[in-house]
C-alpha cells in the first residue's frame, strides 16, 4: 500500500471516542431527569387529577358531618269544614343531634273544635326542652357514627391511592425520560458509525479509481456504508418519537401542552450515586409493611369494616329510647326547680326488636367475612410489596454490576478498533476486518446505552415499589 494511501485512514478518527468522554453540551441545552419529573409532578393534568381524589373524599366527609347538623323545622296543620275549625297545630322545634342521642327544644301550639284530647294544651301554647337516650340499640354505635367512621377511613385511603397514583404516573414518565436518553444515545453511537463508513466508503471508491484498491474491498466497504445508513434512519426514527413521548408529559403553568425543542437532549445521572445499600433496603422494607399505599388502603378499608361489624353488632340489640321533655307556658317565669321537672313534662319510651333476627345476623356475618377476606388481602398484599421491593433491588445491583462491565468492554472494543486501523495502516488488515471491529463497537455502544437506560428505569422501579413520597432522581 502507497503511503498516500495510508495516510488517507490516519486521518479516519477513532470511533465513538464521545462516549468516553464527558458530554460537551451546553449545560442550557441539558433536561435532567430531576427537573423533568419536578416539571411533570407541578403542571401535569394527571398529577393535578390525582390531588383531587383526597379533595373530594374530604368533602364527602364534610357531608357525612352534616348528619350532626342541627335543624329548624316548623310543621302547620289546619283544617276547616263547614265554617268550623277542625284544629290548628303548629309545632316549631330545633333539632340538635348528639353523639349519643338528641336534644329537642320547641314551642307547640294547638286548638280547634274536634282536637284530640291528647292534644289540648294552653291556648298560648307550650315550650318544651328534651332529649332522647337510646339505651339498647344504638348507644354504642348508630348509623350516623357508622357513616361518619368510615368516611374519615376513606379519606386515608383516598390518601393512599393518590399517592399510588402519582408514584405510578411519575414511574411512567420517568421511563419514557430514559426511553428518550436511550434513543438519543442509540442515535449518537449510530451517527458516528454511519459517518465512518461514508468516509472509508468514499475514500476507497477514490482508491479504486486510482487504481489503489481492490474491487472487493470496494463492495465491502459500500455493503457497510449502506447498512449503516438503514440503522441511521430507523435510530432517528426512534429519536423522534421517543422525543415526542416525553414531550406529552410536559405541560406548561396554564395547562397548555409543550413540545420540546430539538435542541435539548436527556442527560445521564451519576450511577453510583443511587445504587442503594443494604440498610436503605431495610430502612425501605420497614417503610413499605406499615405505609405502602395499597397496604395504607387496606389497612383503611378494615377499620371502615371494623366499624360495619360494630355497628352491626348494635343492631343485635332491642331498640330501647328514652325520651323526656320539659314543658313551660309562654310568659311563665321563675326558675326551674324539681318539683316543675316532675309535674311538667312529657314522657315516653320506646321499645322494639324483631323475632328472628335473621336481617341483623345475615349482615354481621357477612361484615365478619369480609373483614377475613380484606385481612388475608393485606397479608398477601405486604408479601407481594417486599417480594417485588426486593426484587428490584436485586435487579438494581446486577444492572449496576453489568453496566460496569460494559463501559469496559466499550473502552476495551475501542482500542481494538484503533488497533485494526492501526494494523491496516501497515497492511497487517483488511476492510472488512475494520468493518467487523466498528459494527462490534457500535452494538456494544448501543448495549451501554440500554443498560444505561435499564439501571435508571430500576432506580425509579425500586423507589416506587417501596410507595416512597416525592421520590425523585
Amino acid at each position: 500500500m502507497k503511503p498516500n494511501v495510508v495516510a488517507r485512514f490516519l486521518v479516519l478518527p477513532v470511533l465513538l471516542a464521545f462516549a468516553l468522554r464527558a458530554d460537551a453540551q451546553s449545560a442550557d441545552t441539558l433536561l435532567e431527569v430531576k427537573q423533568f419529573l419536578n416539571l411533570v409532578r407541578a403542571y401535569h393534568p394527571v398529577v393535578k387529577q390525582a390531588e383531587l381524589v383526597p379533595v373530594k373524599a374530604r368533602f364527602d366527609l364534610r357531608a357525612e358531618r352534616g348528619n350532626f347538623d342541627p335543624k329548624l323545622r316548623a310543621d302547620l296543620t289546619e283544617k276547616r269544614f263547614d265554617s268550623k275549625e277542625y284544629w290548628n297545630a303548629l309545632d316549631a322545634h330545633l333539632k340538635i343531634p348528639a353523639w349519643i342521642g338528641e336534644f329537642k327544644a320547641g314551642y307547640e301550639r294547638a286548638r280547634g273544635d274536634f282536637l284530640n284530647p291528647m292534644n289540648r294544651i294552653p291556648e298560648a301554647g307550650l315550650w318544651y326542652a328534651g332529649y332522647s337516650l337510646p339505651l339498647g340499640a344504638g348507644l354504642l354505635m348508630d348509623e350516623r357514627r357508622n357513616t361518619l367512621r368510615q368516611a374519615q377511613q376513606y379519606v386515608i385511603a383516598s390518601e393512599a391511592e393518590q399517592l399510588k397514583l402519582v408514584n405510578k404516573f411519575l414511574t411512567e414518565a420517568a421511563s419514557d425520560y430514559w426511553q428518550w436518553y436511550f434513543a438519543y444515545k442509540q442515535l449518537e453511537f449510530v451517527e458516528e458509525g454511519y459517518r465512518l463508513a461514508e468516509v472509508r466508503f468514499t475514500a476507497i471508491r477514490e482508491l479504486l479509481l486510482n487504481g489503489n484498491m481492490s474491487a472487493l474491498d470496494t463492495v465491502e466497504a459500500y455493503t457497510n456504508f449502506l447498512q449503516r445508513e438503514i440503522q441511521r434512519r430507523q435510530a432517528r426514527l426512534d429519536y423522534r418519537n421517543a422525543r415526542l413521548v416525553v414531550s406529552r408529559h410536559l405541560w406548561s403553568n396554564e395547562l397548555q401542552p409543550l413540545e420540546l425543542d430539538s435542541v435539548v437532549r436527556p442527560a445521564f445521572i451519576e450511577a453510583e450515586q443511587y445504587l442503594p445499600t443494604l440498610a436503605t433496603l431495610d430502612t425501605l422494607q420497614q417503610f413499605a409493611k406499615a405505609a405502602h399505599p395499597e397496604i395504607r388502603k387496606l389497612e383503611a378499608r378494615l377499620s371502615q369494616l371494623d366499624f360495619e361489624r360494630r355497628f352491626r353488632v348494635e343492631m343485635l340489640k332491642p331498640e330501647f329510647t328514652l325520651n323526656y321533655n320539659f314543658l313551660r307556658e309562654p310568659g311563665v317565669s321563675g326558675p326551674i326547680n324539681q318539683a316543675l321537672l316532675m309535674n311538667n313534662y312529657k314522657f315516653g319510651i320506646t321499645a322494639g326488636m324483631p323475632l328472628l333476627y335473621r336481617k341483623e345476623r345475615g349482615k354481621l356475618q357477612g361484615t365478619r367475612t369480609l373483614i377475613r377476606m380484606t385481612g388475608w388481602e393485606r397479608d398477601d398484599t405486604r408479601r407481594v410489596v417486599l417480594t417485588e421491593l426486593q426484587m428490584n433491588y436485586n435487579t438494581l445491583l446486577n444492572t449496576f454490576t453489568i453496566l460496569q462491565d460494559q463501559y469496559k468492554l466499550v473502552e476495551a472494543y475501542n482500542t481494538m478498533v484503533t488497533g485494526e486501523q492501526q494494523r491496516f495502516t501497515n497492511g497487517e488488515s483488511s476492510v472488512f476486518l475494520i468493518n467487523t471491529r466498528e459494527n462490534t463497537l457500535v452494538s456494544a455502544g448501543v448495549k451501554l446505552a440500554e443498560l444505561e437506560m435499564k439501571y435508571a428505569k430500576a432506580i425509579a422501579y425500586f423507589y416506587q415499589s417501596a410507595g416512597l413520597v416525592n421520590w425523585n432522581y
